[in-house]
This record gives C-alpha cells, structure tokens and sequence, in this order.
C-alpha cells in the first residue's frame, strides 16, 4: 500500500474519523485492496463497535501469523464479550510483543474463567447513589469501546496458537510499587505486615497491615496490587473515575490476626471478594456501590452482610490518591461492612444519607456495632408516654 495512503490513513486514526477510513478503503477497486488494508479496515469497524464485521474481515483475508493480526482478532472477541475465543490470539500476540497491555488483556480472559468467581458467593448491586462525587486525576490508559447486547455470530477460529512457556503475572513495576507502598506507610502508618493470599489468579493481591498509631487508634489494612491493572470503565465514566483503584478497611485496635479463625479472617476475605471482583466480572468499582452475601451473614460472630465502598474516612485529602512515576494516579477508596438494614436505607436515599445516619458509629469495623438503621433509631418517639412501652 502506498506509503502517503498509509500516513493518511493514521492521520484519520489519530483523528477518531473512522467512518471516513471506512468510506475510502471500501472505495478502493477489488485489485487495490490487500491483507494490510483489509486489517485497517478492520480496526476501524472496531472503533465504531461493529465487532462481528470486523471479526467477518480478518478472518476473510490471508491469515498473517502476526502481532497486529492476532491482536486484532482478540480485541474484537474481548469486547464481543466472547472472552475465551479471545485468549489464544492474545497469547499468540503476547508471543511477539510481551507487553503489559496485553498481560492485562490475557489476565482478563482467564479470570472469566475460574471457578471460583465472586459471582457465586456475592451479589454486586452497584447501585449508583443519589450523590456521588466527581473524580479527579489520570486513569489507567484502557482502549474504548461500546457495549453490545448481542454477540456477534460464530466465526471459524484459528487453531489454539502455542502459549508462552510464562506468561508474566500482572503487578505493579517496581517503581510503582515503591510509589505505592510508600503512599500507603506516609498516609496509614508503619506497616507492620503484608499477608499474601494466593488466589491461582493473573494476579495476586496482598493485604498491608499498618499499625495503630497515637493518632489513628485503628489498624489499616490495605489492598496492594488491585490497581496494578486498571478496571474496564464504561465510556462515559471514564474522564471522572480513575481506572486503578487500592481499598482500605479499618478494624479495632485489639483485632486478632488469626487467619485460622473465620471470626477474625471474614473482614479481610470480604476485603479481597470487593478487590477481585472487577477482575473476575469484567465489571468496575467506585463510590456507592455495594456488596452483599447471598443469604446469610458473614459469619456467625455478626449480623453484618453486606459491604459498601465509600470515600476515605477520618484520612486527609492526600490520602485519597496516590501519583505513580508516570503520572498516572491510583485512587484509594473504603470499605465499609453494613446490617441488611443499612443496606436497604442505602438502596432507598442513596449513599450520602446513609452515610449521615452511620456518622456516630465511627468507620472502623466491629462486628457487633449498633445497627444506625433499626426502626426504634430511623423513627425515634417523640415525647413518648410513660404509660406506653
């Protein structure tokens, strides 16, 4: 292809006219058109979200064993939700160029694919309060694209390519894990520990358990790793809602560490069920959204069952984001443990108000705290009679 063609054709690209890239190469006679103008073709029905076309045109052409071709190929199954079709072509992809981007892509494949997925053992309501509170900073540098309610119909695939022998696991590079860790030991306090719960994931998210200090009589344990791979946003959420996201929760001062003892392990459990579940539903997380057990409490030591994730609690403005290297931005967002009341309230006015009613029971978890949302407390008596029970 003509390299002048070619440079108008990325010129267009940068410009997002991608309609118009459609109209000059269908416009090219049957004899100009090649593997190469086919694949650009390809990429812009992708850009305009009309995956089953795109996936229709790369599988019509000379199949080149490639980088771009495979990446292609994957990227409109990945966001035709067919996940697993998806997966061998960007392992082939990851085979000629082993970048971060396409680890991430990989690890989103296979998480839909374990067994142990949140969906079994969670519900996620994600429900958008009646006040939610815009964002600022960079997120994570994630391709766009829209969603389709039906997926494309069945197309041959390709043999299952050879997969590397290692595919790298998805974690922070080093200097921005120093970033990171160093945000959370300035703004949480010493860590005393990390714990490491090996998931059989992409990637593994530890717990960083800072210490009581005399200002925070609290223990602070934070996720470190859940934003080393930026959630897949919505389009329209994405200038507001950072893409990386770290939680915190905080617990008593006298908590025991008992990772034996289901009475002291279920806040951390739920801790990484809140952490993994963008990952593991392809889905995102922000403030005001919620998630609940299916039927019971999370244990028998409380009455507690469901979690909310809210905006740092009892923390300066500074802790609330932390800047990596690159410029990019990871949001530190809370995790708060709710009565099946307090998650109803919340469904019915919205985040803020249920916020306002838990204000005088603090933000650290404890299992046995007061229920803010029993009627005796939503509905006080006023000048109630002595003679009346």
């Amino acid at each position: 292809m003509d390299a002048i063609f070619l440079q108008t054709l990325e010129a267009l690209h940068e410009a997002k006219q991608y309609h118009e890239i459609i109209n000059i190469i269908e416009a090219l006679p049957e004899d100009a058109q090649d593997a190469e103008s086919t694949g650009l073709l390809a990429r812009a029905y992708c850009n305009v979200g009309q995956y089953e076309h795109a996936l229709a045109l790369l599988f019509s052409a000379r199949q080149p064993d490639d980088f771009l071709w495979n990446f292609r190929v994957g990227f409109a199954y990945y966001f035709s939700h067919q996940p697993f079709e998806a997966l061998p072509y960007f392992k082939q992809a990851f085979l000629y160029n082993p970048c971060s981007e396409i680890a991430d892509y990989i690890a989103r494949c296979r998480a839909a694919g374990f067994a142990n997925k949140s969906r079994s053992c969670i519900r996620a309501t994600k429900f958008n309060a009646y006040h939610n509170p815009s964002y600022t900073g960079a997120s994570g540098k994630d391709q766009a694209s829209s969603d389709f309610e039906e997926p494309p119909q069945a197309l041959p695939i390709l043999k299952d390519p050879p997969a590397p022998e290692e595919v790298p696991p998805i974690q922070y590079l080093p200097e921005d894990a120093a970033a990171v860790e160093a945000h959370i030991k300035q703004q949480f306090g010493p860590i005393g520990t990390m714990l490491p719960f090996p998931s059989g994931r992409a990637m593994d998210i530890e717990l960083c358990i800072c210490l009581p200090t005399q200002e925070r009589n609290y223990y602070t344990v934070s996720t470190f790793g859940m934003g080393a791979l930026p959630m897949l946003l919505p389009e329209k959420q994405r200038p507001q809602i950072p893409a990386r996201l770290e939680l915190i929760m905080t617990l008593p001062p006298d908590w025991e560490f008992d990772l034996g003892d289901e009475r002291c392990l279920w806040p951390l459990r739920w801790l990484l069920i809140t952490a993994y579940l963008p990952f593991d539903e392809n889905t995102w997380l922000s403030y005001g959204h919620t998630l609940s057990a299916d039927t019971a409490p999370f244990d028998d030591s409380t009455k507690q069952s469901s979690m909310i994730v809210v905006d740092l609690q009892d923390q300066p403005k500074s802790a609330a984001q932390c800047t990596l290297p690159n410029g990019e931005t990871v949001r530190f967002l809370q995790v708060l443990s709710l009565y099946p009341e307090e998650l109803a309230y919340k469904m019915r006015y919205g985040t803020a108000a249920l916020l306002r009613q838990m204000s005088n029971t603090g933000h650290v978890i404890c299992p046995y705290r007061l229920n803010t949302c029993t009627p005796d407390l939503l509905f006080p008596r006023t000048n109630p009679s002595p003679f009346v029970c």
